[in-house]
């Protein structure tokens, strides 16, 4: 093949390869704008749910510990204040959370006592935090649910969500592992 047409050949490869691989990668963002509209309509969902039922909301928090990891004073004032009216705690953790042992990890371990799960908006803790909270988690068999954003649309979604994985957990507990 002649020196020019392998050049253009080469060219044209190039291009196409290029063109393959902006392809994919609007594909990936595609994926996670997908992602986000769902986690979007679920919250409003969540948040509609407990717009049409006004004791939803309470009926879901109380006699219930919830241990909130972030967030933001504003929403955290919020969600304290409806815990807290709604017979329901709201216990709120600030610090970086550590799986060294050491004072910080003992005293997150502490606040999992009696808890009924954690919500963790991930807008609100580093990758190490995060990491750490799921280990702590996982060693003391205490539900973890990662929210969106410390809004309190994704507060009243993960307290649905907890209250659905609280629910499936009992009935599959209620099932006879012999006679199904």
């Amino acid at each position: 093949m002649p020196r020019p047409a392998m050049c253009a050949l080469e060219r044209s490869t190039q291009r196409a390869s290029q063109s393959l691989r902006e392809h994919d990668e609007a594909l990936a963002r595609l994926a996670r704008v997908r992602a986000h509209a769902a986690s979007l309509a679920h919250e409003l969902q969540a948040v509609e749910q407990v717009m049409l039922d006004g004791d939803l909301l309470s009926a879901m928090l109380v006699g219930r510990r919830f241990v909130y990891v972030g967030g933001r004073p504003v929403s955290n004032a919020v969600l304290r204040a409806w815990s807290s009216a709604s017979g329901g705690e709201f216990v709120h953790h600030v610090a970086r959370i550590d799986d060294d042992g050491g004072p910080r990890a003992q005293q997150f371990a502490a606040l999992l006592q009696r808890a009924d799960a954690v919500l963790c908006p991930l807008d609100t803790i580093d990758p190490d935090s995060l990491a750490a909270l799921r280990a702590h988690c996982a060693r003391r068999r205490v539900r973890w649910i990662a929210l969106r954003t410390s809004s309190v649309a994704s507060f009243i979604a993960g307290v649905l969500k907890a209250q659905r994985i609280s629910r499936a957990a009992r009935a599959a507990a209620c099932v006879c592992p012999r006679h199904g």
